[in-house]
């Protein structure tokens, strides 16, 4: 069925052969949308297959890529021949080409080493890897039926040479399938689907006096990669080794401890050395707090206007709400629901919105301003804020087609003030001025609670916990009494 000329895999020109081939590349599905992540579930992340040149250079040849939403499954060919068969004689719903996924080689070349191809009848797919190791495992443990050896797809690089990129590799439990990607985007969608999109949150800024004569510190109990704001790998850093960072001048930053000195300039980011962000949590040493550990990533970047040097946490939109300080969770699960819920959707509706801080490089900052966040530490020590947003993964409140921005404050004098109001506006629609008596404040009058901070806008939530503790109301219910018309959806 499939013939191998010079390491070019082909296909026999009839219609039949062809058919066949294109039905046994194997079956799974990517998660393409934000806002639909269903597809994620079953993605196991295996780390990094390979490397391949980030650009083309010479000797290579493009790696075409195909998506088949009748079949539900890519497949990828360096054959030329092949690709132009494909797009000749099926349409978009049965084989839509997507254009070239990477560059490889099609014979060996200096520090490369071969990609062996196998298939299987039995899940009814291929499965690729650079280990030779890993090919004479198959090989020696199962029979044909199982996994067919096939020979050799391409030549890649095992090593994160100079000008190459990684090549992302993930398992499905269910489907029995490996999935391959260069895309960045691809794998940050597979490894956080069940979490939401990211965000970025400024924790807190540094004069650059002040990191000057003071290091940042930050280390982790997995191995880590330092990058530049080219997204280039300075050094890979292994676990429990501290790195260490100065101020030098004219927007640099010197990075030195766990590497030799280096200057970088302008903006520095720590990951997961083999790219799962998702369980990755760093120490960052933070100034008189113990506040200081973070899952995701953290970047420092330098903000000439106000030469300071923020330090940014990078993390799933899930994860920020773990680790909110605006509550302990220690109130009924309703209320906990509620109020996960509408830090959910306050920071989906800052990522899709707000250019507040977007000069300085986040989209939220961790104070009352936006939303108190401490990260891990915070999340260890209040698990039940974890267990309220896992029974409300992915859902958000809207108002029609709109994102319904969640203001809270912790009391009222009796009712919620409009939007319009309280604040001028008459773009928020749902938030409506409300009857409070359950969140109303013993004492306080009207101009001391707005002294204090309580804007009285949306959520009143001792109004939320009194309704959730005293009258049994569940979470969806009070949401929607303190924002008019909403509806809640799942947007993953």
């Amino acid at each position: 069925m499939i013939i191998q000329n010079k390491n070019v895999m082909h296909v026999k020109k009839n219609y039949k052969t062809i058919k066949l081939f294109i039905f046994f590349i194997g079956i799974f599905s990517l998660f393409f949308s934000m806002s639909n992540s269903s597809h994620a579930v079953g993605w196991k992340y295996e780390g990094i297959s390979y490397y391949v040149p980030e650009a083309t250079v010479a000797n290579t040849v493009p790696i075409y890529r195909f998506w088949s939403k009748k079949n539900k499954g890519h497949f990828f060919t360096m054959s030329k021949e092949e690709k132009n068969y494909v797009i000749a004689h099926y349409d978009d719903y049965v084989w839509k080409y997507e254009g070239i996924a990477y560059y490889a080689y099609p014979t060996q070349q200096p520090n490369t080493v071969p990609v062996y191809r196998f298939w299987s009848k039995k899940n009814r797919h291929h499965f690729y890897t650079a280990s030779e190791e890993e090919k004479n495992l198959v090989i020696s443990k199962y029979d044909d039926y199982v996994w067919k050896y096939e020979g050799i797809a391409w030549y890649v690089n095992t090593s994160n040479l100079e000008n190459t990129k990684p090549i992302y590799r993930f398992w499905h439990t269910s489907n029995k399938a490996h999935f391959y990607t260069a895309s960045e985007a691809e794998k940050d969608i597979l490894t956080t689907g069940l979490y939401g999109p990211n965000i970025t949150i400024g924790l807190y800024a540094y004069p650059k006096s002040t990191l000057k004569d003071t290091a940042f510190k930050i280390d982790s109990d997995k191995s880590y990669k330092i990058k530049d704001k080219n997204n280039s790998v300075i050094a890979t850093i292994p676990a429990d080794t501290q790195t260490k960072v100065k101020y030098d001048s004219d927007g640099n930053l010197r990075v030195y401890n766990s590497i030799s000195d280096k200057i970088i300039n302008n903006e520095i980011t720590f990951e997961a050395s083999d790219g799962n962000n998702i369980g990755m949590i760093f120490d960052i040493h933070k100034p008189e707090s113990d506040m200081d550990k973070y899952r995701g990533k953290i970047k420092l970047k330098y903000d000439k206007d106000t030469r300071t040097i923020w330090v940014i946490n990078e993390i799933s939109l899930e994860q920020y709400i773990w680790g909110m300080g605006e509550i302990t969770g220690t109130g009924p699960m309703e209320y906990n629901k509620l109020m996960t819920t509408a830090y959910r959707t306050y920071g989906y509706w800052k990522i899709l919105y707000s250019t507040k801080y977007a000069r300085e490089g986040f989209k939220v900052n961790a104070t009352p301003g936006n939303q108190l966040y401490y990260g891990y530490e915070w999340e260890k020590r209040y698990p039940r804020i974890k267990q309220g947003a896992e029974a409300t993964r992915g859902k958000i409140a809207k108002y029609k087609n709109d994102v319904a921005l969640t203001p809270y404050s912790s009391w009222t004098d009796g009712r919620t003030r409009s939007f319009e109001e309280r604040w001028g506006s008459k773009l928020y629609p749902w938030c409506q001025s409300v009857s409070d008596l359950y969140g109303k404040h013993p004492t306080m009058s009207t101009q001391e609670l707005f002294d204090s901070g309580n804007h009285m806008v949306g959520i009143s939530a001792h109004g939320a916990l009194n309704l959730a503790d005293d009258h049994g109301w569940d979470w969806q219910k009070i949401m929607k009494y303190y924002l008019t018309g909403i509806n809640i959806v799942s947007i993953y």
